[in-house]
C-alpha cells in the first residue's frame, strides 16, 4: 500500500506547511481603547432603557480612560527624561574629577604646594578683618590680619603657624570675623578644594562631590568651578 503526504480534498495544502505566521502578543492584563469602547458599546446595549446612561456620564467616562492613558504615557517619557538626566550627570561628573570648586564652608584641606585656600563674603566694610586657623580637634594655630575688606575677600594660609613653625598637610577649621559697630561679627566663608569623586545619584538627588578635606558635598552648592 502506498503511502502519500497529499491529501485528497486539498492537494496544495502542502505548499505552506513550513510557513510561519508571526501574531502580535498582546499583555492580558491591558485594556486597550478598542477593549474599552467595545465594553461601552455592551453596556450601552444592556442598559435599562427606562433610565438610559446620561451623555456626560458617557463622555465623562471616555475622558477617564484617555487620562489615565495618557498619564501612562507621561510616566513612560519620564522614565525616558530620567534616565538621559543620569547619563548627562555621569559626564558632567566625569569632567570634575581632579578640578577645584568653591564650596561654602569652614573647613578645608591644607597642602604642602598649595596651602588652603578661601573666600569671605564681607557683609559688612570692616577695618580689622581676621582669619583664624584651627585644627581638627580646635587649637588655634595661625591668625591672619587682613586689615580693611569689604565684599568678597580670597585669603591663603601657607600651612605654617603663629610660630613659623610648617604644620602637618591635612584638614584644618578657619574662622572670619572683623569689628562691626564695635561689635566681633563672624563673617561666612567658603573654601576651594579639590574633587577626588563624584557619585551620580537619582534625578532627585543629583551629583553629589567628594570633595578633599570635606567630603559629600552636592554639586548644587559649588558657588564656583576652578
Amino acid at each position: 500500500m502506498a503511502i502519500s503526504g497529499v491529501s485528497e480534498s486539498n492537494p496544495y495544502s502542502f505548499l505552506n506547511t513550513n510557513s510561519t505566521q508571526k501574531t502580535e502578543e498582546k499583555d492580558e492584563g491591558e485594556l486597550l481603547l478598542e477593549d474599552y469602547l467595545a465594553l461601552m458599546t455592551k453596556q450601552l446595549q444592556n442598559q435599562d432603557p427606562l433610565e438610559p446612561m446620561d451623555n456626560g456620564d458617557f463622555l465623562g467616562q471616555i475622558a477617564a480612560f484617555g487620562t489615565v492613558s495618557g498619564i501612562g504615557d507621561l510616566n513612560t517619557s519620564f522614565d525616558s527624561f530620567s534616565k538621559s538626566m543620569q547619563s548627562d550627570q555621569a559626564l558632567q561628573g566625569s569632567a570634575l574629577v581632579g578640578r577645584s570648586v568653591l564650596v561654602p564652608s569652614s573647613i578645608g584641606a591644607m597642602t604642602a604646594d598649595e596651602g588652603l585656600k578661601g573666600r569671605i563674603n564681607v557683609s559688612e566694610s570692616v577695618a580689622d578683618l581676621k582669619v583664624q586657623i584651627f585644627t581638627e580637634t580646635g587649637a588655634l594655630v595661625r591668625t591672619l590680619d587682613m586689615g580693611a575688606a569689604s565684599g568678597d575677600t580670597q585669603f591663603l594660609w601657607d600651612g605654617f603657624d603663629d610660630s613659623g613653625a610648617a604644620l602637618a598637610p591635612g584638614t584644618y577649621q578657619f574662622k572670619a570675623t572683623g569689628t562691626v559697630d564695635g561689635e566681633s561679627t563672624a563673617f561666612a566663608t567658603a573654601t576651594i578644594a579639590k574633587v577626588d569623586s563624584v557619585l551620580v545619584g537619582g534625578a532627585s538627588q543629583g551629583l553629589v562631590m567628594n570633595l578633599a578635606g570635606i567630603g559629600a558635598v552636592p554639586f548644587s552648592e559649588a558657588q564656583e568651578i576652578i
